[in-house]
């Protein structure tokens, strides 16, 4: 995507009031969130819980940050007789108050989060990016691209490769505009087979700073492939994920998909959280298997897994990968060992997909002849005419 071509903003500089008893506090608070985003709109009253009513309707925060005097059933009562008024105000109170029976009459009181006393950093910056990420998704630009997951039933299957390939293709050839992100958190290495570019940011970086996450952002964070495709890599360490969350992984495909045509995943096999929330956002999942028996096993594993998790048939599309004729394994006995139909299936060219991963350089480029290269134009064309037709996806036939 050009940069100078990029969308409005999506996230907003949140308005945050401060209402404290504690001057100290207050001063903590501000220092906190002016080092995590000066963007903020900052106001501050000394005072407690009565000050919230007068604070809302002069300032109408899109977040309060309470802290109580007595923090007892009484002050909870009292911010209940305020709090109706402002359904759109998101109310975090401040108390060393942690109890069952405190923290039930918070929620049922619809307060957004109670935090301990004293102030814990981590979990403030969290509180108030969850509630940015909220107003944000809804004040977003609709989504208009469509999202692809592509997931390996065994390693080795050649996921990422097809994945990445097929995003080239689009970008190349279809002229998309084309995100690919890699969302192998432990090993992921999607980035290489379309650039050799050494990263200056990755998924870890981006969801660190998810608080600044817009269009902008995302496109400065990503490498560069095309002019229209570009690619987001997966941490440079496995302990780099580690902070990683889905609901930021929500709120990434969410921008990513309102300013691509086409968002590629590469995900995990583990089926983790991250993935999952991936695949839940996915308008189609692309399982890749070989014509081999424990490929079969794992996608028969695979598939059950899917399944469980209210992925229907329509939205599982199986793609043979490194098919042969005549081996020892069918297509069909694919399909019938995993009562499955195969979507779609890949030649086997080893010398130019190996040639291909081992330059960093897409198939299409390196070997536009091959069978290989072919077939994943075939894809690419098949998935821009369902685009400009009739329903995502109706006109991608299962080839043999």
């Amino acid at each position: 995507m050009h940069r100078d071509s990029i969308e409005r903003q999506m996230v907003t500089n949140l308005k945050i009031a401060i209402v404290s008893p504690n001057v100290t506090t207050i001063e903590h608070l501000r220092d906190l969130l002016t080092a995590w985003d000066s963007g903020l709109r900052l106001t501050a009253v000394p005072g407690g819980v009565e000050q919230v009513g007068r604070v809302a309707d002069q300032e109408h925060p899109d977040v309060l940050l309470v802290e109580g005097v007595r923090h007892d059933q009484e002050e909870l009562a009292a911010l209940e007789r305020v709090t109706p008024r402002f359904p759109n105000m998101a109310v975090i109170m401040l108390s060393p108050n942690q109890s069952a029976e405190f923290l039930r009459h918070g929620m049922r009181i619809a307060l957004r989060e109670i935090l301990p006393l004293p102030i814990v950093k981590e979990t403030l910056l969290e509180a108030v990016g969850r509630i940015q990420q909220r107003i944000a998704l809804a004040s977003a630009p609709k989504r208009k691209g469509k999202i692809l997951s592509f997931v390996g039933c065994k390693g080795g299957s050649g996921a990422t490769f097809l994945a990445a390939n097929l995003a080239y293709a689009l970008a190349e050839l279809e002229k998309k505009q084309v995100a690919l992100i890699d969302l192998n958190c432990q090993f992921g290495d999607a980035s290489w087979y379309v650039s050799e570019r050494v990263p200056t940011a990755t998924l870890a970086d981006v969801t660190r700073q998810i608080h600044r996450l817009d269009a902008t952002f995302l496109a400065l964070s990503m490498i560069q492939v095309l002019p229209n495709f570009a690619v987001l890599p997966a941490p440079d360490e496995p302990d780099q994920a580690l902070h990683i969350r889905p609901e930021q992984i929500e709120a990434l495909l969410w921008v990513a998909a309102s300013h691509y045509d086409v968002v590629i995943i590469d995900a995990a096999r583990s089926l983790d959280e991250i993935s999952v929330k991936a695949l839940d956002q996915s308008e189609a999942i692309f399982p890749v298997l070989q014509l081999t028996l424990p490929f079969v096993r794992d996608a028969k594993r695979l598939l059950r897994a899917l399944t469980a998790l209210g992925y229907g048939r329509d939205k599982v599309k199986l793609l043979v990968n490194r098919h042969e004729k005549g081996g020892a394994i069918t297509v069909n006995d694919v399909a019938q060992a995993l009562r499955h139909e195969v979507f779609r299936t890949i030649p086997n060219s080893f010398n130019a997909v190996a040639a291909s991963v081992n330059q960093g350089v897409p198939i299409v480029k390196l070997a536009g002849r091959d069978p290989v290269a072919k077939a994943v134009r075939e894809m690419a064309t098949a998935l821009a005419v369902t685009e400009k037709g009739g329903g995502w996806l109706q006109s991608l036939l299962p080839t043999r």
